[in-house]
């Protein structure tokens, strides 16, 4: 991906959230981490073998600004970095994803209020070798199910899973390399 179309993206998303938070009932920013399960990796390197790649548990951290509507919708943009070490050997890998993500809160007469949503976006996987870095950048998207607690009008406690994966193989250093990671974040969000 050329980075004229990774600026024209991000852009994007960008326009798109503002937009949806310049009329949101409610705006807010929130941070979140956690532990973060890359799945195992499908790697094929033209004219040699197919192989899998296993990771260590990392850790992952996301940034969020956004805005509630005066439903039961919220509109975000989110930044967001996982890392984890490659099994066995002293490589690293690491994601960073610029997604636009959406969500419903299932409201109630409680603190609680879970909630489902979705985002799609870029994600800029890299391989790290010592001083050797390696990356490339595609369209990512994950789904998110989760629980916000209501500590008070301004501030919500946050605990939620997601799943992420890249829409194609990312290509490192001439590798075609799979990407998916479950992640368990907990995370706060600040309302205005």
């Amino acid at each position: 991906m050329t980075n004229n179309v990774i600026k024209g993206v991000l852009v994007g998303l960008l326009l798109a959230v503002s937009t949806s938070t310049a009329f949101a009932a409610g705006p807010y920013v929130g941070v979140a981490g956690g532990v973060s399960i890359v799945h195992d990796s499908d790697v094929k390197i033209p004219g040699y073998t197919t192989g899998t790649t296993k990771y260590d548990t990392g850790v992952g951290v996301n940034v969020s600004v956004g805005g509630s509507s005066e439903g039961a919708g919220r509109f975000e943009g989110e930044f967001g970095y996982k890392t984890a070490g490659i099994k066995n050997s002293s490589y690293d890998a690491a994601v960073m994803s610029f997604m636009a993500n959406g969500y419903y809160d299932i409201k109630s007469e409680s603190a609680v209020t879970p909630y489902f949503g979705a985002g799609i976006g870029v994600l800029n996987g890299e391989l790290k070798v010592g001083g050797y870095k390696a990356d490339d950048t595609v369209f990512g998207y994950q789904f998110m199910v989760g629980t916000g607690i209501s500590v008070s009008k301004a501030v919500t406690l946050d605990l939620s899973y997601r799943f992420q994966g890249a829409a194609t193989d990312l290509n490192i250093a001439g590798a075609k390399v799979s990407y998916m990671s479950s992640n368990i974040y907990g995370g706060i969000r600040l309302n205005f």
